[in-house]
């Protein structure tokens, strides 16, 4: 099928820049000794710290059991901190550590220097120009499925 318009190749450009976008974060996360699932941890405890496992899985989208298991991990390399709530002791809710918090300042750095190598020879104007563009795609979007409702 030809597109004279382009629209297909560009509808198509997006999943391969969310691909290079999530292999450079990888790649820049390892350098500190994390992995994807680890840096998103520890970026939801920096905004809800004393969360409970159950809400650490529905945000990570990962099984109850999973969940525990990196928990673990992240709390044995001194990141976390588990407690059993004080309401309700069959709950543990999970505590951000200043280690942790550390590595919270590594993972901002880390996507700082993402956006710079992704933005690299663009002006602001064009970075204005690309946001508003973005902004406008996301609503028709957002507008499709809302009018599908």
């Amino acid at each position: 099928m030809n597109d004279p318009s382009g629209i297909e190749s560009l509808g198509r450009m997006f999943p391969c820049i969310c691909r290079a976008h999530k292999k450079n974060a990888d790649v820049m996360l390892e350098r500190s000794g994390l992995h994807h699932g680890q840096a998103k941890l520890l970026m939801i405890l920096a905004h809800e710290n004393g969360i409970s496992h159950s809400e650490i899985a529905a945000k990570l989208r990962i099984s109850p059991a999973a969940t525990t298991k990196v928990i673990k991990r992240m709390e044995q390399n001194g990141y976390v901190l588990r407690e059993p709530d004080e309401a309700d002791e069959r709950i543990s809710r999970v505590f951000l550590q200043p280690k942790g918090m550390t590595l919270v300042n590594k993972i901002h750095s880390t996507f700082q220097q993402l956006d710079l190598v992704m933005f690299d020879g663009f002006t602001d104007e064009d970075i204005q120009t690309l946001q508003s563009l973005l902004m406008r795609i996301q609503n028709n979007l957002q507008k499709n499925v809302s009018d599908a409702d």
